[in-house]
């Protein structure tokens, strides 16, 4: 049986099945061909495995059962253990909803800032972590977006920093006489100080601005901002009055061909010339978007989050077979994952 029937019989997607013979749990047969072929042993393991994936019991403790190594019952004993755990996480998670619906509390932010439910003290932690749990944010952005949030509060710390910076240096110059004291004006240095502060920080939002580039997916639609296409005073102006989507793309789910997903790691090492103390490589991701006009974006943030989207969109996913394994399985972070990868395989550094 080969793996398209092997799709519509189990309704299992071709990127799983490859998973699970990644991580060593089935060997389909190969002909002359390299086309995978399953026995009705395969498809009675595939069964199995899927059974096991649905009560989340970890793919390491599945590869145990079916190499013998373990009893079911005692995988289970550990998986229930693990269930109640979570079991008492959600309790508390529902207690404190309750508690946040009796007491009838009219704004998230007011009890987020009070820390308080009622006359009922709380962490803000665990408060942020029932908000989260119920939070739906079904968009995901790939690429490059200027947080102006950032930059506010970075231009903050320069007007504060920089004429407290000043006085010092003024004074401990003073004081061992290497600058006369009289001689400066500290309410025109001051002045001086802002005006290039304000300069500075034009050049360097208008600098941000222009190197936008971006696509956000959500449930409806598709929309990219390519900040080459507009002028750097427009698109200022629309950041700072928050309202993008004037010159944002816009297409349909069906518009979409297809998307390819490149890895390209990005090697560097800690050390002065060849002296390198640590070696280290950054995995990014290109995401290729072909519709009527191609378009290509770098994410490294959450590229699981786009590839989750993608794939519950039914969008056709061209890339390899290393990237499929990383992107389904959920043990392993994108950097754990390829770091054994390239342990295994010798390439570490």
């Amino acid at each position: 049986m080969q793996i398209k029937e092997v799709q519509e019989k189990l309704k299992i997607s071709s990127y799983t099945l490859r998973y699970y013979e990644k991580m060593g749990l089935i060997q389909p047969y190969r002909d002359e061909n390299s086309y995978r072929n399953y026995s009705e042993e395969d498809i009675h393991k595939i069964e199995r495995i899927m059974f096991l994936r649905d009560i989340n019991v970890p793919i390491e403790d599945i590869k145990d059962i079916l190499n013998n190594k373990v009893t079911f019952q005692d995988v289970l004993e550990s998986h229930i253990e693990k269930v109640n755990i979570e079991i008492e996480s959600l309790q508390y998670i529902k207690n404190m909803c309750e508690d946040l619906k009796e007491k009838n509390i009219p704004l998230l932010d007011q009890v987020i800032e009070d820390n308080q439910i009622g006359d009922k003290k709380v962490k803000k932690r665990d408060l942020k972590k029932v908000f989260d749990y119920f939070k739906k944010d079904q968009t995901v952005v790939i690429g490059t977006r200027f947080d102006l949030n950032m930059y506010f509060r970075t231009f903050i710390y320069a007007l504060i920093t920089a004429p407290v910076l000043t006085f010092a240096a003024i004074n401990y110059l003073q004081r061992f006489n290497i600058l006369k004291k009289g001689t400066i004006n500290h309410i025109s240095i001051y002045l001086i100080l802002m005006i290039l502060v304000m300069l500075l920080s034009i050049v360097s939002i208008s600098y941000m601005c222009s190197r936008q580039k971006y696509i956000e997916l959500t449930d409806n639609k598709i929309s990219i901002l390519d900040a080459k296409k507009v002028s750097h005073i427009k698109l200022s102006y629309l950041i700072l009055k928050k309202d993008l989507t004037t010159i944002m793309e816009n297409y349909s789910w069906e518009d979409l061909k297809y998307v390819e997903i490149k890895l390209v790691i990005k090697y560097g090492g800690i050390g002065i010339g060849t002296s390198k103390t640590m070696y280290y490589y950054l995995p990014k991701y290109i995401f290729h978007f072909k519709n009527s006009s191609s378009k290509s974006f770098l994410e490294w943030n959450n590229p699981k989050a786009a590839y989750q989207i993608l794939r519950n969109k039914n969008i056709e996913i061209v890339t390899s077979d290393e990237i499929l394994d990383c992107f389904e399985q959920n043990e392993l972070s994108v950097y754990d994952f390829f770091e054994n990868i390239y342990h295994k395989n010798g390439k570490n550094r």
